[in-house]
């Protein structure tokens, strides 16, 4: 999509203009499977957190009712996670899931209301053609959306249906990510990925891309993330019950903004 100033000015919210780089944390699985540990008391995590990242991606009820803990110049830019699904419910959960489903709760202008810097959507790989289909409309559609109220739109690639296998998994990955930035994606989450596909999508993404990490990463993994053309990590919420969290955090902001 052709450059955009409002765009441009609310990414600089969470992807630091002067290194082109971001450390970003997921507080929304709570929604699909319940609160996680370290994730109880959301008043209490966003206290923690909001500043050591640069973004926190939140539900809409989530922003609505803890705004004053987000925003403004010495805290996290909130995200607005716009969707839901059901996908993340195994067999051993309380209620799993005997149709996968993906629903959009919140759209641009809600997220925008709510003071959201960005909006951040699901994207489902390996769940069958026809979820498949209807996530890519659904998708393009919010980037049209978005495109109008200078908004921008991140994916969140997810490929995590039964057919994925360790086969075609970084295949499906480099898929994603042809799908959404033909979608009209404004920047990219993906999953952990070895450094060939890292390096392959680095060169080839004309629009930033992070990835998802569920352990704080060593000096030496973002080093390597950066050095293969990656824009930052979005940690999510397992890293939270760590011991010495507030320190670890600190000092992964030191090294991802060195």
């Amino acid at each position: 999509m052709s450059s955009n100033v409002g765009k441009n000015i609310r990414m600089s919210d969470f992807i630091d203009s002067r290194d082109n780089r971001c450390l970003m944390l997921d507080l929304t699985l709570a929604s699909s499977v319940g609160a996680q540990p370290g994730t109880e008391n959301i008043s209490e995590t966003l206290g923690r957190c909001n500043a050591v990242f640069d973004g926190i991606i939140l539900n809409p009820g989530q922003l609505e009712h803890h705004a004053e803990l987000v925003g403004g110049k010495m805290r996290a830019a909130p995200l607005v996670r716009i969707d839901w699904t059901n996908a993340y419910r195994d067999k051993d959960f309380c209620l799993p899931a005997s149709t996968v489903t993906r629903v959009t709760l919140s759209d641009g202008e809600d997220a925008l209301g709510l003071g959201a810097s960005a909006v951040v959507a699901t994207f489902l790989l390996g769940f069958g053609e026809d979820p498949e289909s209807e996530n890519i409309r659904s998708i393009s559609l919010l980037a049209r959306e978005c495109y109008r109220l200078s908004l921008p739109l991140l994916v969140d690639v997810r490929p995590i249906g039964g057919r994925i296998s360790s086969d075609n998994y970084m295949g499906s990955i480099k898929l994603g990510t042809s799908f959404m930035m033909e979608a009209g994606a404004d920047a990219l989450i993906l999953p952990d990925c070895d450094a060939e596909t890292c390096a392959l999508i680095g060169k080839w993404a004309s629009i930033p891309v992070m990835l998802r990490l569920d352990e704080i990463p060593t000096g030496e993994k973002i080093e390597q993330l950066f050095n293969l053309g990656m824009s930052g990590i979005v940690l999510s919420e397992k890293i939270l019950p760590a011991s010495g969290i507030e320190e670890k955090l600190t000092s992964l902001k030191q090294l991802v903004h060195c």
